[in-house]
This record gives C-alpha cells, structure tokens and sequence, in this order.
C-alpha cells in the first residue's frame, strides 16, 4: 500500500482497515486526486483486510462534495475522461471489493460524498451529518452515480426531490429514507463503527462476498444508467447553468439562471 497519498491516510489493524479521506481544510472536498488515491487504497485494502471503513478526517466533513474550484474552468471532455473515469475507478474497488465496506459518515456529506457513501455496502452516521446532491444549485447534475444508486435505494419520488431541490437532509431523516443503515450519537459514533468493522470482519469472508455479489446484481440496468448520467453530466458542463452556478458558489452569491435559451 502507497505510503505517498497526498489527500488519504490509512490505518492497517489486523483484519481492519481504516482509509480517510485526509483535507479537513477543505471539508475533504472531492477532486481527481482524491478519487485515484481512494480507489487505490480501498483495492490493495480489499487484499489485505476483513473489512474496510471509508471516512473522512475530523469531526465536521465525510466528504464535503466536488472540489468545485477544480471543476469551475473544466470542460465537459474533462469531466468524462478524468473525473468521471476516476470514480468510476473508486465505484469498481468499493463495489468489486470481496470483503465488506462500511461508510463511517462522520459529518457532511454532500455531493460526491452522498454519492461515494451510496457505493458502500453499510453507512453508519453521526446525529449532526447531513447528506445531499446539492449539484442543481451549481448548474449541472450529479455525476458520481447519484441519480441511478439514490433512486434504487429510496425509490424515484424521493430520489427526484432530493436531486431536484438539491436539499440537505439530516442523518435522521436519512435513515428514514433508507439511504443510512444507522444514526448514532455523535459521542457513541467510532465505537459503534468499530464495533461493526469487528462483527464482520469476524464473518465467513466468501458468504459475505458471495452475498453482497449478489445483492449488487438486483439494481438491472445500473450500468447503462451510470453511463447515461456520466454523459449527461459531461454535457451539463459545457452549459452556460454551470459557468453560472460555480461562479456563483465561488464568488459566495445567488445564480442567476437563465432561460433555455
């Protein structure tokens, strides 16, 4: 396992392994290089461990969406060839991976956050997390999987609302969705996870991946539903809604969208 991450830390305990996403600064904001160096440590992770939990360095941010300052001068070429092939990476380890994965959502969680959480087998959440696909303020949609895994989880209404609004919903309310497993008292939080991590790293390993195998397999048609939304969220970015809603977001004002024209 590289020790040259730039944006990740992991921690190898026995059966367990713990990788962080590591930019507290920056609320653990997604970016090209992030996405690589998670995908990479969750797969040689997967080889060398029980279960894996994927989290995010201190106490306010999982991961707190797309490093949008990246994003804000990038074409719709880029978008596909470099961001949306590197989470595609990262979808491969999380979901291809043979031992159990679990989301420790330890505070925000938005945009490509929700989006990296729904790839995990198991989220667990702290009482002050939030979750969102705010992606529609910014002019463009969710390009990380979030319309196709967010819809087969809490069903096409919610998932609509949700992404159409770009609302943020409290861990609670996640939970009663069916988008987090568990909602747990901040201060309770790590024990729990660690507790889970220990439970299923303590299980038959080729069960747990033959079951989650073939759980996966129910969602028919994800994968030409993912390349649907990655083309789509390419196309998103050449429009004059995204120079918009990132410039917006940047300069810290209201978008002003305008008309199909």
């Amino acid at each position: 396992m590289s020790s040259d991450y730039q944006t990740v830390t992991v921690e190898q305990d026995d059966t367990i392994c713990v990788v962080r996403v590591a930019r507290p600064k920056a609320m653990n904001a997604v970016s090209v290089t992030v996405l690589v160096e998670l995908a990479d440590a969750i797969e040689t992770a997967a080889s060398e461990s029980q279960t894996i939990v994927l989290t995010g360095e201190g106490e306010d941010a999982f991961i707190g969406g797309g490093d949008i300052k990246e994003f804000q001068n990038q074409s719709g070429v880029w978008f596909r060839s470099e961001f949306r092939e590197a989470m595609s990476d990262l979808e491969d380890a999380i979901e291809g991976s043979r031992v159990p994965v679990i989301a420790g959502v330890n505070g925000v969680a938005l945009g490509g956050g929700t989006e990296i959480a729904l790839m995990c087998d198991l989220i667990l959440a702290t009482e002050s997390a939030t979750f969102g696909l705010p992606e529609i303020g910014l002019g463009i949609i969710p390009g990380g999987g979030g319309t196709q895994r967010l819809a087969h989880l809490v069903g096409y209404l919610k998932a609509k609302e949700l992404i159409l609004t770009g609302k943020h919903i409290s861990a609670t309310e996640a939970e009663d969705i069916g988008l987090v497993n568990e909602t747990i008292d901040d201060d309770d939080f790590q024990d729990r996870v660690d507790e889970l991590a220990v439970e299923l790293a303590d299980g038959p390993p080729v069960a747990q991946w033959f079951a989650k195998k073939s759980v996966n397999e129910t969602r028919a048609q994800l994968e030409s539903g993912l390349e649907l939304e990655a083309a789509l969220a390419g196309l998103a970015f050449e429009t004059d809604d995204k120079e918009e809603g990132m410039s917006a977001f940047v300069e810290k004002r209201e978008a002003e969208f305008g008309d199909w024209d």
